[in-house]
């Protein structure tokens, strides 16, 4: 498999990714309830449709920081059967391994 360098690094990397995926969407739904607020608020059209394509912008950042973690390995595994190259897959496997144990702890 991999050594515990390579775990403990790959075991960050999911940790950092797991975080991203938990509070960047919150995040950006909070940015979006002040937009919302602001154009409730808001008199002027001009500055309620730039509101309104802030808020959809938003929805559409925050889910696909939503589904990075799950893309991510999918893209990976596709660009592995597409490309046909001699090269060491070793951090796939590693990555295999630490996020299988992962979910047993």
């Amino acid at each position: 498999m991999c050594n515990s360098d390579m775990q403990m690094l790959v075991d960050i990397i999911i940790k950092l990714l797991d975080v991203v995926h938990f509070f960047v969407p919150i995040v950006l739904i909070i940015f979006c309830t002040v937009d919302v607020f602001k154009i409730i608020v808001s008199k002027k059209e001009d500055e309620v449709k730039k509101l309104r394509n802030d808020v959809f912008w938003k929805i559409v950042y925050a889910i696909v920081i939503y589904l990075i973690p799950f893309l991510v390995p999918f893209i990976l595994s596709a660009a592995d059967k597409i490309l046909p190259m001699e090269y060491d897959n070793s951090w796939k496997e590693c990555y295999d391994y630490v996020k299988k144990n992962q979910n047993h702890n």
